[in-house]
């Protein structure tokens, strides 16, 4: 009976043991873990310490345009090493003029805006295109072709042939509400300066087919 309880004891003390042992393991696992999230918690606190807030274009813009609060916004982003080549939200861009286009929600380099612009100035043109006369998908940052297709004229014999007008311009905006209620479409194109008396003297006696050049 003596060896009976005893082998009991025994077999009692090594399931402590057992379990004593599954504890602390369990334990130390959770404790790793816990160092872990800490440690990953530094981590990602030191790189925010290390991010910079910079300058980004809140919508697209074309060589020429001037910048102003309405098509630039703050960002705050990770720059280790090359954070020179962007413009901090400490410098002065208002009314700095881009030498090249900018996409809407691109970081504006220091080497995309000028003071000094030497480049065609961009005028935004508002006009009204048929239906039928422009992609019925085509939407704003879109770039188009303006075409000019002239009207017959009963007055000459001679025949006007299809000129391009403006190649590569930008579509600023579109009335989507003029677009579902059928009938002539508001837009607003960014037009080259020297390209905007042609293409509104010829309004009066021409279509005007937009046609996209990149989706």
């Amino acid at each position: 009976m003596r060896n009976i309880n005893n082998l009991k004891n025994l077999n009692i003390e090594s399931i402590r043991e057992i379990a004593l042992k599954r504890a602390t393991a369990k334990t130390y696992f959770a404790i790793g873990l816990l160092l872990l999230s800490l440690f990953a918690a530094f981590a990602i606190t030191g790189k925010a310490n290390r991010s910079v807030s910079v300058w980004s274009a809140s919508k697209d813009l074309v060589a020429g345009d001037v910048i102003n609060r309405a098509n630039i916004k703050e960002m705050k982003v990770f720059l280790p090493s090359n954070a020179s080549r962007y413009l901090s939200v400490s410098s002065k861009i208002i009314d700095l003029t881009a030498t090249r286009r900018i996409l809407s929600g691109e970081l504006i380099p220091t080497s995309a805006v000028s003071a000094k612009y030497s480049g065609i100035s961009i005028r935004s043109v508002p006009m009204k295109i048929a239906r039928n006369d422009l992609p019925s998908d085509l939407s704003p940052g879109q770039s188009v072709d303006i075409y000019y297709l002239p009207l017959p004229d009963l007055n000459s014999q001679k025949a006007r042939k299809t000129e391009l007008i403006s190649e590569g311009v930008l579509v600023e905006s579109i009335d989507i509400k003029s677009r579902d209620m059928g009938g002539d479409i508001g837009i607003v194109l960014k037009i080259p300066e020297p390209d905007v008396l042609t293409l509104l003297t010829t309004l009066n006696n021409s279509r005007i087919l937009v046609v996209r050049d990149a989706i």
